[in-house]
């Protein structure tokens, strides 16, 4: 039976059967190994239809405990270098700067006792500080960086691919009070007196009969507290309903969404192991680690998603910035009749993968290709 250490290395670094290759001329990109590419023909001598591909590099918090995650690449996400995300770093680098500054006061403190006041102070003293350190690095672990595997799953574009923006509007309604408040003060108060003096005697006492009757439409709430509904009966003896002014008010823009529906078909034992070790791959990213501990959680990984075209990206496509794996579907029946090869592996597999940006876009991530 595998152990845990070889099984995560098959599925970061591929199978072990499975040679490593650079791509350069074709995509520009190492992918690590034959394992992590699908279609396996997608490197110098790939067909035109090969040219459009998506790279997905992932991205680890570096308190990761598994050691077959340690090869790593510089980088950051895209978002983390974004305007929204500025935040979050910063409080990153905070709680790490914190740390540093009160183990360096402790050293110091600890350093002082220690040569102007007696050994068994200072050493006691020390003892204090280092359970003080460790007591706050306890209670702000898991704020660390994250680091770039430097491997990446290369996979051509599927045949649908969509993406949207979706901005969420909402109904302001102002009453019928604030309506005419808006209306009255449009021209201050010079303007409220001259629209009643260019008005005729019956303009004046109907605009008047108006007012009169916002102010018993304000009020009337009060009397539906004795089961009497004022309102209605207004509007049903006059035949007039309020106008509430409705105004469209912004709320904020959703995080956009992107999903990606890929078919594998295994047409030898290295494709089959590709298509194996990929699935491996998105799923274990995807889901958190449980601490040393027991009681928490640490954050799955994230994904930077690359539109590329031959060995450069698309430029005529928007850039996705920096997502987060919220569903991983897997069909092993997607031909209608589910079949296996000789060894038990599905011969055909739909997988369908949910990834959602961790910053919400405006017009300065616009502005630079997202």
């Amino acid at each position: 039976m595998a152990s845990l250490g070889q099984l995560v290395g098959d599925i970061v670094g591929g199978h072990g059967l499975v040679s490593s290759r650079q791509e350069p001329r074709k995509t520009g990109r190492q992918y690590g190994t034959y394992g992590l590419t699908y279609p396996l023909d997608m490197g110098i001598e790939a067909p035109a239809e090969l040219d459009n591909h998506i790279i997905f590099d992932i991205y680890i918090d570096d308190s990761t405990s598994f050691a077959a995650l340690n090869q790593t690449t510089a980088g950051e996400p895209q978002a983390f270098q974004g305007h929204t995300a500025i935040a979050s770093q910063k409080m990153r680098n905070g709680l790490s700067a914190l740390g540093q500054e009160g183990a360096s006061v402790g050293d110091a403190i600890t350093g002082w006792l220690g040569a102007n006041v007696s050994k068994g102070v200072g050493a006691g003293a020390k003892t204090a500080t280092d359970s003080l350190n460790n007591f706050a690095g306890s209670v702000f672990a898991g704020a660390r960086n994250m680091k770039k595997l430097n491997t990446s799953i290369a996979l051509a574009v599927p045949n649908t691919l969509t993406t949207s923006s979706t901005a969420n509007w909402g109904t302001a309604k102002m009453g019928a009070m604030g309506g005419a408040l808006a209306r009255g003060m449009e021209g201050g108060v010079g303007g409220i007196v001259d629209k009643f003096s260019n008005m005729s005697g019956e303009q004046a006492t109907q605009m008047t009969g108006e007012l009169a009757r916002i102010g018993l439409d304000t009020a009337a709430s009060a009397f539906q507290a004795f089961g009497l509904n004022f309102r209605d009966m207004l509007e049903v003896t006059t035949r007039r309903v309020q106008n509430s002014h409705v105004e469209q008010k912004f709320e904020e823009m959703a995080p956009r969404e992107f999903t990606f529906v890929h078919e594998f078909v295994g047409r030898s034992k290295a494709e089959a192991d590709a298509i194996d070790n990929i699935i491996k791959a998105f799923r274990f990213h995807m889901h958190p680690e449980l601490v040393e501990s027991g009681l928490y959680f640490a954050y799955p990984s994230l994904f930077d998603i690359t539109l590329m075209f031959k060995d450069k990206e698309n430029q005529y496509l928007h850039k996705i910035s920096t997502c987060v794996l919220t569903g991983c579907t897997l069909n092993y029946t997607s031909s209608g009749v589910f079949s296996t090869n000789r060894d038990g592996q599905p011969t055909e597999i739909q997988m369908t993968l949910n990834f959602r940006e961790i910053e919400v876009m405006h017009k300065h991530r616009i502005a630079e290709g997202f």
